[in-house]
């Protein structure tokens, strides 16, 4: 097997890959994404590309794990937190990753093409249901519980940072925080 690039360069290089891949990604959308224009982006020939992702769909899985990876942790956090503390808890978690202008551009395109593309749906799910688990604890209704409290979230991302409705995001995040955090509490104390 021939070595591609200088042993030194290899992770830098697919480093730049991925960077290009997650800007075009995040202004083009999947559809309009091409593993030749990340190429050129990233000055390398399309070859290498294929060689450090293998394709399209890998390369998209790997830039959505690298940054919501961050996010995943965050929430994870928050089953440190009292129980009675989880819900405000969980919504500041959720409101500090989307003001981050590079994990929000990419959770804002990989929420507007889950529904189209399984890669980036089984991503938003593991996201927003499964990284929940340690939040809720254990109990027959677990699944249900990480369900609701994952359309509030998924709700209020949609609302305050895909769409912008204007009522929504003049919110201040304290209100939101207090607010749905109350409801979010409830979904996780109270009886279903």
């Amino acid at each position: 097997m021939t070595a591609r690039g200088p042993k030194a360069q290899r992770g830098e290089i697919a480093h730049r890959i991925l960077d290009q891949a997650r800007e075009s990604f995040a202004e083009n959308g999947y559809a309009a994404t091409t593993l030749q224009g990340i190429a050129r982006s990233a000055g390398v020939d399309t070859k290498l590309v294929r060689y450090y992702f293998t394709s399209k769909e890998t390369l998209f899985a790997e830039c959505l794990a690298a940054a919501t990876g961050h996010l995943v942790e965050r929430v994870r956090t928050v089953a440190a937190q009292p129980p009675a503390e989880r819900g405000e808890a969980l919504i500041r978690t959720h409101l500090a990753a989307w003001s981050d202008p590079d994990l929000a551009r990419i959770l804002r395109t990989s929420l507007q093409m889950a529904a189209q593309e399984p890669v980036a749906m089984a991503k938003v799910r593991a996201i927003f249901v499964d990284s929940l688990a340690p939040v809720i604890g254990d109990g027959a209704d677990r699944a249900r519980r990480a369900g609701l409290i994952s359309a509030y979230l998924l709700g209020l991302a949609f609302a305050r940072f895909v769409f912008a409705i204007d009522q929504a995001v003049e919110i201040p995040d304290e209100q939101v925080v207090r607010s749905v955090g109350a409801t979010i509490q409830r979904h996780l104390d109270e009886p279903l």
